[in-house]
């Protein structure tokens, strides 16, 4: 057991030797976009994604010159609409209101582009019994692809996404989007 617990510690050690790249600490705020029309079966309700912010922070932590890990911790608001069927038919809207705390790994390749790739923990803060979908708490996951740009310490970024809420649920969040930040490395 000690064995493993030294040979664990020396691998991160010589990551942490080895890594060529800097560490980054960025602002970030997004947008996301409707992506469709999420209906049950004929005569029943069914929802669209209409709009969403999102504000927070991330930390990348670079392990090699092109690959690294990156997490943070993310506020978003998600404008949804529901839609029914019948003679009490009508559109009724409801905020959506979620923390997240992504974990994706990070492949930078062509020196600008990244790829990412990884999971979130969401807890939606604003569920209730009433509301128009299924709790949003729980793992989803996200892919993306971006670019990024350094200025000396200062470094930009632009990263479309698409994410996936909630898989346990029947109704999951989906969005697509697109983060921008702003960071420091160091």
């Amino acid at each position: 057991m000690k064995f493993k617990l030294l040979l664990i510690a020396l691998l991160f050690l010589s990551i942490n030797c080895f890594s060529q790249s800097k560490n980054n600490i960025s602002l970030v705020y997004g947008i996301a976009n409707d992506v469709g029309d999420n209906h049950g079966a004929i005569g029943d309700y069914g929802y669209n994604s209409k709009s969403g912010m999102m504000y927070g922070f991330s930390y990348t932590r670079n392990l090699t010159k092109s690959f690294s890990l990156e997490t943070g911790f993310l506020y978003s608001v998600n404008n949804i609409e529901l839609t029914t069927i019948g003679p009490r038919g009508g559109t009724y809207d409801q905020k959506l209101n979620m923390l997240s705390v992504p974990v994706y790994a990070k492949l930078t390749f062509l020196k600008y582009v990244f790829a990412q790739w990884g999971f979130t923990l969401d807890h939606e803060t604003n569920y209730s019994a009433s509301s128009i979908i299924d709790d949003q708490s729980g793992i989803g996951i996200v892919i993306g692809i971006g670019g990024k740009y350094n200025f000396g310490p200062v470094s930009v970024f632009a990263n479309p996404f698409f994410c996936r809420h909630a898989l346990g649920a029947q109704n999951n969040l989906v969005e697509t989007g697109i983060k921008f930040g702003i960071g420091y490395n160091f």
